[in-house]
């Protein structure tokens, strides 16, 4: 791991503490969210570092992310499998493309990619705001807590961030 990875990767953990936090306290949905998608985009950001280069400025790395991981060599790709919980590699890179559609909601929620759709952070659309996120029940997070893929993709991100050492 590189510093740039570790220092991605410690904010990764950070946000993820708060979301874990807040979600124990059963904070509104757009908070939940906010924390959620910021760390994702910060795990990503830390994992794409591993060519010791600047990843894209961007807050759409999650997906991408994803997929990365899945680029390894065979036998680097059957340990991360494992480690993530899949028999064999071919599992999880099923299971990657299966929740990409989560993996792509959720770090659009980042207020520079949602346009005029809803985001944890403001009113939209920007022109004549009719609600406020505090209040706005957001699909996305009935998909995560309710939907075995949801909730899978939330245990994966856990993962991601709390074994990020064992792959980076």
């Amino acid at each position: 791991m590189n510093e740039a990875q570790r220092l991605w990767w410690v904010q990764a953990k950070s946000d993820h503490e708060v979301f874990v936090l807040l979600r124990r306290q059963s904070a509104v949905e757009c908070h939940l969210l906010h924390y959620l998608q910021m760390a994702t985009e910060k795990i990503a950001k830390a994992y794409l570092w591993r060519i010791g280069g600047p990843p894209a400025r961007s807050h759409v790395g999650f997906r991408r992310f994803m997929l990365a991981l899945l680029d390894r060599n065979r036998r680097d790709m059957q340990r991360i499998a494992k480690m993530f919980g899949f028999a064999r590699r071919k599992d999880m890179d099923a299971w990657v493309r299966q929740v990409s559609p989560l993996a792509h909601e959720l770090q659009n929620l980042a207020p520079a990619e949602s346009n005029d759709g809803p985001n944890p952070e403001y009113p939209w659309p920007h022109d004549s705001p009719a609600e406020y996120p505090a209040e706005y029940t957001f699909g996305l997070w009935d998909r995560l807590q309710n939907a075995p893929r949801g909730r899978d993709l939330l245990k994966f991100i856990r993962n991601a961030i709390e074994r990020f050492e064992l792959y980076a």
